[in-house]
């Protein structure tokens, strides 16, 4: 069941120029790097192709009886440190940041707001005019001090 998730979420991030860091539980920390040209609006084309791949998915296990697979997408943009990061016998290539925290922290307020996909104002700021994101509030985010103005992408 999470394998077609994690296929679902993976190929689009992949085919649009993102890279994917890690797995985590039922989840994953994926970047696209700004040095990218377009990195921003690849990832916005990545999370319209990860949610068509959903719907199907879930249509093929609504006809095996299984529930819909419910998901949520934070996205943020900052500055981040990157590198090896664990023990002496085990290491993993990470990022790690407040800029990683606040995307995580936003897939969390996506279940509360009953969105799909929240952005930062930050992120939204970085996105081309010919996307539609829907202004939905400032919001407080746990671990942060001020509250942060969120918008929705419904692509």
């Amino acid at each position: 069941l999470l394998n077609g998730y994690f296929d679902a979420m993976s190929e689009p991030i992949a085919r649009h120029g993102g890279e994917i860091l890690k797995f985590i539980g039922d989840g994953l920390l994926a970047i696209f790097p700004l040095s990218q040209p377009s990195a921003c609006a690849n990832l916005l084309h990545a999370v319209a192709e990860a949610r068509q791949a959903m719907v199907a998915l879930n249509e093929k296990n609504s006809e095996t009886g299984r529930a819909p697979l419910n998901y949520g997408i934070g996205v943020h943009v900052g500055d981040v440190m990157y590198g090896n990061i664990g023990s002496r016998t085990r290491l993993d290539f990470t990022v790690i940041g407040p800029a990683v925290n606040m995307a995580s922290r936003l897939e969390t307020l996506t279940k509360q707001l009953g969105r799909t996909v929240l952005l930062s104002r930050a992120f939204a700021d970085f996105v081309e005019s010919d996307f539609d994101l829907e202004r939905v509030g400032e919001y407080p985010v746990r671990g942060f001090n001020d509250p942060i103005e969120l918008f929705a992408y419904h692509g």
